[in-house]
């Protein structure tokens, strides 16, 4: 029998401020095999991921010094920084 767990009771952590927060309130960017990356995948994606926070600030904390294509173990890509952006406005 599967138990389904509330989304609100699984806790992440920000790559870049560290603090602590429900997985709904975090964007999820997940890197696959082939280090094709996604943000805000459905839980079926597998794959590196790493938390931010939904903050200006916490975006562009991860990306200096490549904290995030560390994480994500892929080489940088200028137009990653705007393709997160764009899903915190929306």
């Amino acid at each position: 029998l599967a138990v389904k767990m509330d989304e609100s009771k699984i806790i992440r952590k920000c790559a870049a401020c560290n603090a602590k927060k429900s997985r709904n309130e975090l964007i999820k960017i997940t890197a696959d095999k082939n280090k094709e990356v996604r943000i805000m995948p459905d839980s079926s994606f597998c794959g590196r991921s790493v938390y931010l926070c939904k903050d200006a600030e916490c975006i562009q904390k991860a990306f200096k010094k490549g904290r995030l294509y560390k994480i994500l173990k892929i080489k940088p890509d200028e137009t990653l920084e705007e393709k997160i952006r764009t899903v915190l406005e929306n």
